[in-house]
């Protein structure tokens, strides 16, 4: 079973910031605050002065135009973290769980798509303004810092095509022989015509050539529905992680 460090190292670089700093233990992560994962910080090891770490972190983020944020996980150092950020007046936000599959056994619960799914290599302009419209924050400048974001990893791209019209889309980062699933998105006039599980299935029918066993998810706590279907896919939690923002 993969601990939660291991689920931390695999899902930063399933989701790789454009600049990331070392720091006594920890990474701290930049992406011109664009998504909340690439711009908080990793804190995998003890800083020997955790007062100094903090200072640092809260004036290299304040300088970029950054809100300070951590993402904390059981496996957080030092142990006391969580504690010393909520005294400091950091807020949580986002508690969220890692579920992780073999890949044989998802795709022997998900349905065979009735469609083509077009996968890639690549995401190109099209997929990703999709994908921007139906999940991004923000405008022009921080969408190029998306694509930069998704550039930087190795990674499967699907999409669904209705006529010329993408229906919906995927991404399925590669890291080791483990994947991850992002940005799954579905456009509103094709929801609940099983076009996600489609895109799902064929991310992983395609990885499966590569050598890929393993497949990760993130789900926020609070999403019942998305846990109960993730449930029938044969995931099941391994870890989870929540951010502490900078109030």
């Amino acid at each position: 079973m993969i601990t939660a460090a291991g689920i931390d190292h695999l899902m930063n670089r399933g989701w790789p910031a454009a600049h990331s700093t070392e720091l006594d233990g920890w990474l701290v992560r930049r992406a011109a605050g664009v998504t909340l994962r690439a711009n908080s910080v990793l804190p995998a090891g003890a800083p020997y002065d955790l007062g100094r770490a903090l200072d640092y972190v809260e004036t290299l983020y304040q300088a970029h135009g950054i809100t300070p944020s951590f993402q904390i996980s059981p496996a957080a150092q030092p142990t006391d973290l969580d504690a010393q950020l909520a005294a400091r007046g950091y807020q949580v936000k986002n508690p969220t769980l890692v579920q992780c599959a073999a890949v044989a056994d998802v795709l022997a619960a998900l349905p065979v798509p009735m469609g083509e799914v077009n996968i890639s290599s690549v995401a190109d302009d099209a997929w990703t303004e999709f994908w921007w419209q139906h999940d991004g924050r923000g405008g022009s400048a921080e969408r190029a810092v998306a694509r930069q974001i998704l550039d930087r990893g190795s990674a499967l791209y699907a999409r669904i095509m209705v006529g010329d019209q993408i229906a919906a889309i995927g991404r399925l980062a590669l890291v080791d022989d483990w994947s991850g699933l992002y940005c799954i998105a579905v456009d509103p006039a094709f929801r609940r015509q099983g076009l996600a599980q489609a895109v799902i299935h064929g991310l992983l029918l395609e990885a499966t050539t590569s050598g890929i066993g393993q497949v990760f998810l993130s789900v926020l706590a609070d999403n019942t529905a998305a846990r109960t279907l993730y449930h029938r896919f044969a995931f099941s939690t391994v870890s989870r992680y929540h951010y502490r923002i900078k109030d």
